[in-house]
């Protein structure tokens, strides 16, 4: 294994990271502050920027491309959970969202583990406890139907837990804390969409690439996550092109999305 890549780290723009991470804050506060559509197209930028962190197969502390057998596989599994989508939506949407927390709050991002849960819960369930109609309104357009108000209070419920988990780390100033404390101010005050999308990025997909970069150097997570990387923001790129131009419904492109989206929860790092 590679020595780890030392950081030098000097305040809040001690790197590319941190950087990118305080753009992607103000880029959230504009989009709210602006309204309309924008903080949903946002939102949905910022699940793409994030989708190289999944994009190596990361195993027995090594990381490489994944093979072909692996990729095949991915797309399999990927299509499979499209399918679920599209023939249960609730129980597609399920779960998605607790494969979501559980890979929230296991993926290894120099967090402490009291931290990566409380932003799993946030992440998962804040929008649905401090914004409750929003929330129905965007997970219902996912799934295509009225949601049963238990399953939002079910989520609502895991925000709950979330933000007690951020509070103890924040108490105990446990590492990562203030990205937790970032995710319950981007539930509190950002529309769902934008919100979630944010807390991807920054509390999640950007600390696991700064991690993978740490400990294997920055040209064999590229040379790793490059190919992979392109095909799936080429994907989301053509999902959408197709559903604005009407040659694709919108559930169809939903369930491809989250279907795709679901493998790598599933194969990361399963020796631990």
């Amino acid at each position: 294994m590679k020595p780890a890549v030392a950081f030098k780290r000097s305040g809040p723009w001690h790197n590319a990271g941190a950087l990118l991470s305080w753009f992607a804050v103000t880029l959230a506060v504009i989009a709210q502050i602006t309204g309309g559509a924008l903080p949903v197209y946002i939102g949905l930028i910022f699940f793409v920027l994030g989708l190289s962190h999944g994009a190596g197969d990361e195993q027995e502390d090594t990381l490489a491309s994944f093979t072909l057998i692996h990729a095949i596989a991915y797309v399999l599994i990927g299509a499979a959970v499209a399918g679920l989508f599209l023939i249960e939506p609730l129980g597609g949407l399920a779960l998605f969202l607790a494969l979501s927390a559980w890979h929230f709050s296991r993926s290894d991002c120099r967090f402490d583990k009291v931290t990566r849960i409380a932003i799993a819960g946030l992440a998962v369930g804040g929008s649905a406890l401090l914004r409750y109609s929003e929330t129905a309104t965007v997970l219902g357009f996912v799934a295509g139907e009225e949601l049963p108000r238990n399953f939002l209070r079910f989520l609502a419920l895991g925000g709950i837990v979330g933000g007690g988990f951020a509070l103890y780390a924040f108490i105990k100033g446990l590492r990562g804390f203030g990205h937790a404390i970032v995710a319950g101010l981007s539930i509190a005050f950002l529309q769902p969409v934008l919100a979630v999308g944010l807390i991807f990025l920054i509390a999640h997909a950007l600390p696991v690439q700064e991690r993978q970069i740490a400990a294997y150097g920055r040209r064999r997570v590229v040379r790793a996550v490059a190919l992979p990387t392109a095909i799936a923001t080429l994907g989301a790129f053509a999902l959408a092109v197709a559903v604005a131009q009407g040659l694709l419904a919108t559930q169809l492109a939903v369930a491809l999305a989250f279907g795709m989206a679901t493998p790598h929860m599933l194969t990361e790092r399963l020796e631990r």
